[in-house]
């Protein structure tokens, strides 16, 4: 189904756009613009967002998560159509878990939101070896609570806050290490073939995210439940991209543009 509002220009925002909710303060205009209209880009090419829509954000209590309810309630007020948005986290660390507080001021303005606790240490130190990495599993167990609380409470989408440099660095990841041309899409039906994923934020720069994250009037959680740190392959991926925009300023650009143009027939897959 298409998008009521495909046809429509999104509007101008005037200044009571520079605090929406609780979550901005004073976010320059034409940053918040820049974002919105990103956004209701790629939602209107893959139809991401629809009437009667129960959106969960998997929330995981940093910057992207934070923005990306930000960005859909900024979406919300501007189509002819209704779309509910919940937020759930994940809690894999302490009781008194980071993400806390940024809960308490998301509630505090009327989403419906709740949170899961998981100790998945002990989990992955049952079943992952020393020297093996326990990113898969703990990615799997992840996704399994993330599809079920969005079953249980009736949301129909998922959304999470993965960004343009999220999907180049999947592709990069995936072409190195993996020998496949693969990254993230916008739109995905999960496995179980009920739950549906969706990315909002693919067509948006981390760099705007960095920005738009210095106006930010929420707790920001920069704490992360994996131990790896500056390590693994997204690690050295990141660097290797970072090497690569210091001699070519557009290299993301560039990388983003070929995911959107894939040559068929010049590929070496029979199977395309």
């Amino acid at each position: 189904m298409r998008l009521f509002f495909c046809r429509q220009r999104i509007p101008v925002f005037d200044q009571s756009f520079e605090r929406l909710r609780f979550m901005i303060a004073h976010l320059p205009i034409q940053l918040q613009k820049k974002l919105t209209r990103h956004v209701s880009q790629c939602s209107i090419a893959w139809e991401l967002i629809e009437p009667n829509d129960k959106i969960m954000v998997a929330f995981s209590g940093g910057k992207d998560s934070i923005l990306l309810i930000h960005l859909l309630d900024s979406i919300r007020r501007i189509v002819p159509f209704d779309f509910e948005i919940g937020v759930f986290h994940l809690n894999q660390s302490a009781p008194d878990f980071p993400a806390k507080k940024a809960l308490e001021q998301i509630a505090s303005e009327g989403f419906e939101v709740w949170h899961e606790d998981l100790e998945t240490a002990s989990i992955l130190a049952e079943k992952i070896a020393a020297n093996e990495s326990p990113c898969g599993l703990c990615s799997r167990l992840r996704r399994g609570i993330i599809y079920t609380q969005a079953t249980q409470r009736g949301y129909n989408k998922i959304a999470l806050g993965h960004h343009r440099d999220d999907a180049i660095e999947t592709f990069m990841m995936n072409a190195l290490f993996n020998g496949q041309i693969k990254s993230m899409p916008p739109k995905l039906v999960a496995d179980n073939g009920h739950n549906v994923i969706i990315r909002p934020m693919l067509y948006v720069a981390e760099e705007w995210l960095i920005e738009a994250s210095k106006y930010l009037d929420v707790a920001v959680t920069e704490q992360t439940f994996c131990t790896r740190g500056h390590s693994g392959q997204r690690y050295e991926t990141k660097q290797l991209l970072a090497e690569l925009e210091r001699r070519n300023p557009n290299a993301k650009g560039s990388l983003m543009a070929a995911l959107h143009h894939v040559v068929r027939t010049h590929l070496l897959d029979k199977g395309i």
